[in-house]
């Protein structure tokens, strides 16, 4: 990006004389775990006054959203975190679908580690909570990619308090490849006072999200159409070039 440093100066300026909106910017990011974060999860490379000055309605409405620019261009374009054969979990006799996942969250530890959030518990009851969702052929093979897209993923909705039933929802989105093909997988992570725990995750092709006369996301029952609507509006969002970004995810702000 072009950097104009008189607008930046005197956007600094205006708020420092009204910190009201810097004020709401650190503590709804304190809130879900991104404070001083890039958008991939790692420490910013901005300092404090900057890490705030870009995410200012001020900054947005010159520069363009280059949150959502960049999650657009993560889940899109960035290399599949996770490439699966779509031989994952097929059927065995004497053994049901439960049984093998479970086993194959025990078999790489049982635990996810999320830069943001800390060890994710991978066990029997998030892979039959996630069941109780519903479960196709590919969700069930992206059973296989769920500790890469909670470890690698970004952070894209996130609930404090979840409909009042006392624990936060955090949802993490990476791309993954399931028979060479593309899909976009979203975790959807319980955070509770002393553990986090896996509990449901869905898949979606890039084109039934992308794809202007796809009707998808309508067709799903009603307690997944939200998250699946703020994928779809990831997706369709206006781009920003390669160049805006810092290697974390965040603009440039040196010209």
């Amino acid at each position: 990006m072009k950097t104009d440093f008189d607008y930046l100066d005197s956007l600094r300026e205006k708020i420092s004389r009204d910190y009201h909106e810097a004020y709401q910017i650190v503590a709804q990011a304190k809130l879900n775990y991104t404070y001083l974060k890039a958008p991939n999860g790692r420490p910013t490379k901005l300092r404090l006054e900057d890490w705030i000055l870009v995410r200012t309605k001020a900054f947005k409405e010159k520069f363009g959203d280059w949150e959502t620019a960049y999650k657009k261009r993560y889940l899109l374009y960035h290399e599949a975190v996770k490439q699966l054969s779509g031989n994952e979990f097929e059927k065995q006799a004497g053994k049901t679908l439960t049984e093998q996942v479970s086993e194959h969250f025990a078999s790489i530890g049982g635990l996810a580690h999320s830069p943001l959030f800390g060890e994710v518990v991978l066990d029997r009851k998030g892979a039959e909570d996630s069941f109780r969702h519903g479960v196709g052929r590919s969700k069930a093979i992206a059973f296989a990619a769920v500790k890469e897209v909670i470890e690698t993923g970004i952070l894209i909705d996130y609930h404090d308090n979840h409909k009042g039933r006392g624990y936060d929802t955090a949802v993490l989105s990476a791309p993954i490849d399931i028979r060479k093909e593309r899909f976009i997988c979203y975790i959807v992570v319980h955070r509770r006072k002393n553990f986090n725990r896996f509990y449901l995750h869905e898949v979606w092709t890039e084109k039934s999200l992308t794809s202007v006369r796809s009707n998808a996301v309508q067709r799903q029952p009603s307690h997944l159409q939200g998250t699946a609507k703020v994928l779809q509006d990831i997706v369709c969002a206006s781009t920003l070039p390669e160049i805006f970004f810092d290697e974390n995810g965040e603009p440039h702000l040196e010209g």
